[in-house]
Order: C-alpha cells, then structure tokens, then sequence
C-alpha cells in the first residue's frame, strides 16, 4: 500500500525529515538563509563608493579600448582608396579605357560609370590630354 496518498501529506510531514548532523530542516534554512545574508553583506561591503567607482573606470577603459581596436581594424581597408590615373591620347573612349582597365568580372558600363564618378565627369565627353582617375576594385 502507497506510504502517501496525496501531495498534501507529502508536504506535512517535509518538517520531521532530520538531517544527517540532527537538525531538523527548518534549522537547516534557517542556516542557509543567515549564510546568503552574510554573503550579500560581504558584496555590499565590496561594492563600497570607492571601489565602484574604479570598477567603473577599468570598465569604460576596457570598453573604449575595444572600441578604438575594432574600429581601426574594421576601417582601414575602407579608409584606403586606391585609384590608378590615365591620361586620354587621340582615339581614347571611355568605353575602350574601361575595356582595358576593368575587372574580369564587372560589367563596362559599371566601371564606366565608377571612372565618371571618381573623375568628376557629368559626361561621357573625353580629350586627348584629359586625366582620369580611374577605380581599383
């Protein structure tokens, strides 16, 4: 026959379980909760205005070290513009320049369009003698 018949009866009797040293379990929380609040004191203790304040010190030192460190490594390809200049001769195009000059991939009329924006031409007119800049991708 089952020793307890419902969840009730399961908690009444918690109380008269002993522990291995004798104590009842009450004492036992009892114990426990006086060493968390012994604990916390401590904390509180060390959390002191002085020492809060260099903790959050060495925190933003940490912080703007990671910033600085990330933000050079994440920009200095991007900061480097690498551009290749051309001076126009008789017969040039930008078309053929582009032909000549463009990535395997990239499609003329794109990199014709990136040499007009890194030349600051508002126009597809070129002369001989002109200077272009034209795009390292």
């Amino acid at each position: 026959m089952l020793k307890y018949s419902t969840y009730r009866s399961i908690y009444e009797e918690a109380g008269d379980v002993n522990t291995t040293r004798g104590q009842s379990a009450s004492n036992h929380m009892n114990e426990m909760k006086q060493s968390a609040a012994a604990l916390f004191a401590e904390i509180l203790g060390l959390c002191r205005k002085e020492y809060l304040v260099k903790l959050v010190l060495v925190f933003m030192l940490v912080v703007s070290g990671f910033t600085v460190v990330g933000n050079v490594f994440a920009s200095s390809a991007s900061l480097v513009k690498q551009e290749k200049r051309v001076v126009v001769e008789r017969g040039d195009t930008l078309w053929s320049i582009a032909l000549k000059n463009k990535p395997a991939g990239m499609k003329t009329v794109v990199y014709i369009e990136g040499i007009k924006k890194t030349s600051g031409l508002k126009n597809g007119n070129i002369q001989a003698g002109d200077i272009l800049t034209l795009p390292v991708y």
